[in-house]
Formats: structure tokens, sequence, C-alpha cells
């Protein structure tokens, strides 16, 4: 049984996210296992803290057999349970008593587990530590150390929770984040350009630059570290970046929204091309996490990316490192659990079955009764030689591309009226469509262009976990294919829309309702029915029409503005406002009614606020 020790704790309260806390605490109490519950992403702080999409961060890390791990600011455990299955020993600290008692609840059958509860300063543990875990704590050291470089200091202090040879790992957002130029608020202010501004708005907490965290690490006393890249964040990471690839291979998937509307000022994934371009856009990553070694031994330098792939059903769940061994890149697939093996195993044997002439499918090795390896293909793939051609303005060569490997597909395909068996119904579900009877017999659904690479005049494909011994058309897989490379790339749909190049190559319109409906149950089918997407809140569009109609509104708020001073004379106080179906009358019933759009009411608002406080100025008040 886990044990919280409470030797230490003052009855300490300052950091919490309230009530909520005590929804999570029947939740652990209730649930043995929390994947089957269905509602995270209807309650942002029930999904952070409860999803095991958390432990991305560090689940792929190489911890030490039989480690020793101290968690400093554990929250509500959503990585104790993991550091729990990597470690021989784990000490939770948590600073109130309501989130020590969460994670004893959700992790009380772990006996290698004691729960901390109070402030770390006061705090004795009568032994050094392997690793030391600050994930998401080194921005509040102000708060808890008080002192003239707190942030310097604290590290210091943890350094003294260290074995010569021990680890640190900090996880924490930067404050110059590519996410919060475009249009984000800051994680921790929810303003616009908090750490942009240097925090003018806030001494409660801080993010860093790059070299900003560089110097408080070496001012501490650190001389060996390497810094990895999360992408999206470190919150809910997918890719975890190196100085090796993070250039070369930037992030292009969307950044989720998590907890609040965000605005967009620009393409993310664009810029962040050119940042690559120039060298420069580790500088720009959203967050860091730091390797931080106590001694000169050495750190995890083979590890060059890691990919992520745990919004899945359990038996599903890889990672796939790329890493350096002999002066030679190889690719390594690991499942995440047990269960996953399985489907490494049935991916070795896929390229044995390919009958499309060709593909040439990459060999694997099965290693260590556990991983699948193959050689890491340093060239493009096609979805960059793809977008090279669209920077060029070449969009011939892009469509002559795109039909030579449409047209190698569609060749290999054979008649099959029968399809839609019980194999086919059980992955893609139950709509037919007897249009389709050219099939792929045994289908890669995968066959997107980041996974194909141009060879002569052959394709080597790579990364096929989604191989069927059934048919599949050939039309449905072509199609899915563009539709994936749309979504990824959507400043494409204004140089050649979607639909104009699926007509272009014989497909269906990109709302197929057939094609969305088989897809759609296949990620299901990968997801295991569960809402593992993560939050995602809507945004607003900061183009040149948006920002062409804020001037209009303005000029349209002076106009009512107007009308109402002569109402107002006309009637007194008696003028009613409408904002939707809400009505804020006066007491006395009026003539007349002024409807006004919610963004102008905020807009008038806000001039009216900053009229006040002008007129203040000007009084020397």
């Amino acid at each position: 049984m886990a044990t919280i020790n409470k030797e230490f704790y003052k009855g300490e309260r300052e950091y919490s996210d309230g009530s909520v806390e005590d929804t999570i605490l029947k939740i652990v109490k209730s649930n043995h296992n929390l994947e089957e519950l269905s509602d995270f992403k209807d309650n942002w702080a029930i999904f952070y803290h409860l999803s095991h999409l958390r432990e991305n961060i560090l689940n792929w890390y190489p911890f030490k057999e039989n480690c020793s791990i101290l968690e400093v600011g554990a929250g509500c455990g959503a990585l104790t349970g993991l550091f729990s299955q990597k470690a021989g020993k784990v000490k939770a600290v948590e600073l109130t008593d309501r989130r020590a008692q969460i994670i004893y609840e959700r992790h009380k059958d772990k006996e290698n587990i004691e729960i901390f509860a109070g402030n770390l300063n006061n705090m004795e543990f009568g032994e050094k530590f392997d690793y030391v875990i600050l994930n998401g704590v080194l921005e509040y050291a102000k708060q808890f150390t008080n002192t003239d470089d707190p942030f310097k200091d604290f590290l210091i202090k943890i350094k003294s929770f260290l074995k010569n040879d021990g680890v640190i790992l900090v996880a924490i957002e930067n404050r110059l984040g590519l996410k919060y130029i475009s249009g984000f608020k800051e994680d921790h202010t929810s303003m616009f350009f908090s750490g942009i501004n240097q925090y003018s708005d806030t001494d409660k907490v801080r993010t860093f630059s790059k070299l900003e965290l560089e110097k408080i690490i070496e001012n501490a006393g650190f001389s060996n570290y390497k810094f990895f890249y999360p992408y999206p964040d470190y919150k809910f990471p997918e890719i975890i970046h190196t100085d090796y690839f993070i250039e070369k291979y930037p992030f292009k998937e969307k950044i989720p929204n998590y907890d609040q509307m965000r605005a967009k000022f620009f393409n993310e994934s664009l810029l962040n091309n050119s940042l690559g371009y120039e060298g420069i856009s580790k500088y720009f990553s959203n967050s860091f996490l730091v390797e931080i070694k106590n001694d000169e031994g050495s750190l995890s330098e083979n590890i060059k990316l890691v990919k992520l792939s745990a919004s899945r059903r359990e038996d599903f769940r890889i990672a796939t490192f790329i890493e350096e061994h002999d002066n030679e890149l190889i690719a390594i697939k690991t499942p995440l659990n047990e269960k996953a093996k399985k489907h490494l195993v049935k991916m070795s044997q896929t390229s044995s079955k390919n009958k499309i002439s060709k593909l040439n499918y990459l060999k694997t090795k099965y290693i260590n009764n556990n991983s699948l390896s193959y050689p890491f293909i340093e060239k493009n793939p096609l979805d960059s030689v793809l977008l090279d051609l669209i920077n060029e303005n070449d969009i011939n060569k892009f469509l002559k591309y795109i039909k030579s490997f449409s047209k190698t597909i569609k060749d290999s395909s054979i008649v099959c009226k029968d399809y839609h068996d019980s194999k086919f119904s059980e992955i893609f579900g139950d709509k037919r469509d007897n249009r389709f009877n050219k099939c792929l017999e045994y289908p890669n659904l995968d066959l997107i262009f980041n996974n194909v690479f141009i060879d002569g005049n052959e394709y080597i494909i790579i990364d096929y976990e989604w191989c069927f011994d059934f048919p599949v058309p050939v039309d449905f897989i072509l199609w899915r294919t563009i539709t994936v490379f749309y979504y990824f790339n959507e400043f494409l749909e204004d140089i050649i829309p979607q639909n104009k190049l699926l007509e272009e190559l014989d497909l269906p319109e990109k709302k197929y309702s057939t094609f969305l409906e088989w897809d759609q149950k296949f990620l299901s089918f990968v997801r295991g029915g569960k809402p593992y997407e993560i939050p995602n809140k809507p945004i607003i569009y900061l183009d040149n029409d948006n920002i062409s109609q804020y001037s209009k509104d303005k000029v349209k708020i002076k106009a009512l503005k107007k009308e109402l001073r002569k109402e107002n004379k006309k009637h007194k106080n008696s003028i009613r406002y409408q904002i939707g179906d809400l009505m804020v009358k006066a007491s006395k019933p009026s003539k007349k009614t002024f409807t006004w759009p919610y963004h102008l009411i905020r807009l008038f608002n806000k001039n009216k606020k900053e009229k006040n406080c002008n007129r203040k100025t000007n009084r020397g008040e």
C-alpha cells in the first residue's frame, strides 16, 4: 500500500484548482480504471489531472532500473503511477492535503509510493535520489523561495536531494513559445503576451526563454544538461524533439488550445518551417524538457527524436524512437505497455504480405523480444517533397507526383464485389457503398505521404501499422491519404482546393459521407471508442477581413453612442439594450430598443473604460 506522510504538513492551502478537486477526489475513489470515464473533455481541470496522456512527457525516458525518484509538485498524481512502474522507490511531494489524498486514492495499491504533504522547503528525507522531477514546478519557485534569485536558489535546493550522479528533469513552458506569438493566451495568466512582455501583469509566476533557462541552470552550479523540445507542449506531448532534428523536421500538426479561446494571427506550421530553415525553431519551442546531470556523466545522447502514439486503446500504444548507434541512425518502435507487444509482432509480419509493385516496405528486425527496429531514411518524405514544390509554385510537378503515386496504388487493385464482410464491418462499420469494388487485397490504410519516400521509380514505405488481411476499396485509401495531407496543411486549400485535387484523381469529394463514416469508425476502433482527443476550444481568426470589420465596428459604435445621447435626452434613463436573448432595461419602459452584437458591447465597454482612465490621468488622480 502507498502511504501518506504528514510530518511536515502545516496546513498549506495556497495552491489549488478549487472545488473541482473535491470532484476529482470522488472520481478517483470510485473508479479503479480512470480511462473508462468518458467525460474528461468536458471539464478541462478533470481532463488535465486524470488523463493518461499526461504521461507522454516521460513515459519514454530511459530511467535506470530500480532507481529512486523524488517527484516535486506531484499535483493530483498524473505522473506518480508512471514513476512507480519505472522506479524501485517514489516519494511524491504535494503542497496541499487534498491533493495528497487524491494521489493516495489514485495509487494506493502501489507499495513503492510515499506521498508527502506540505512545503518542500520544510522537508528532510534522510536520503539522496537518482532523479528529481520538476514537471510544471520551476515557474512557481518565487512563491515558495523568498530570496533575491529564487529560481536559481530553488535549483540549488533541489541539487541537495540528488545523488552524485543524479538527474533533475525540468518541464516548463517557453515564454517565447511560438503559440504565444501566434495568438494563444499565456497558460498561467490567461492573458495575451504575458511572457513576451516579461510578465509585467504578474509577479506570481514566470517562465523563461531557452537562454534564460540555461543561465539559471548554470548559475545553480550545473554544466551538464540537454534540452528536449516537447510538441505541441509538455502537458500533452506527441513528439519529443532534440537539437538534432528540430530544425530539419519542425512540428507541423495543429496546436490545440486546451482550456480557453485563442486568437489566430497566422499559420504556426508555416512559420515553424521558416524558423527551422533559419535554424532557430528551438528558441520558439512551446515548451522545454531539460535533463540536468549532477556530474559529468553521460546523458541520453543517443535519443534524437521520440514520437508518442498514446491516444489509442491500450493494445495499440507505442513509442517510436530515432536513435544513433555506432554512428548510424535507426528507428525503433517500442510498446508502451504489455498489451501493445502483439501490435508490433503483427507489424513485423506485414511486409511479407505486400503485393503492390513498386512499393518496398522497409524490412524490420524484432529486437529484445520487445521492439522493432529498421533503418532510418534521411531523405525527405513525399510530404516534404510536395510542400517544397508548392513553395516553388510548381503546381504541375506537384500534381504529377501525386498522380504517379495514385496510379501505382490503383494499378495493384483487384475487383472484389463482396469486400464488405464481418472483418471489414468490425473496423469500418456497417455502411455499404456499391460504387467501389476495386480493392487492395492486403491494404495499408496509412499510405500517407509522410510515410512514403521516393526511390527512383519506386517508393519506400515505413510505419505500416494499419495493414489488414481483408480487402479495402483503393479509392478510400487514396481519399484518406489526400484528406490527411490537407488536414495538416490547411493553407493548400487556397492554392489548389482539395476537391479539385480529388477530382483530378477521380476520387469522391472531401465530404463524401461513406468515406467520412468509414474513417470515423476506423479512428474509433484505434481509440477503443473512447474520446482521447485533446480538448480544443474555438479560435478567433484575426485575418485582414476581421481587422477591417473591427475598424468598421468602431465607426458603428460612434454612431450608436450619438443616437444613445439623443434618446437619453428624450427618455432620460429608459433605454433598453438587448444582447442576444438577454434584455437589460431601465426602470421605465422604452420606446426604442438597441440590439448590439456581443463583440460591439465589449468594444464599447473597453473604449469607455479607457476614456475614464485617461480622464483620471489628466486630472492627476
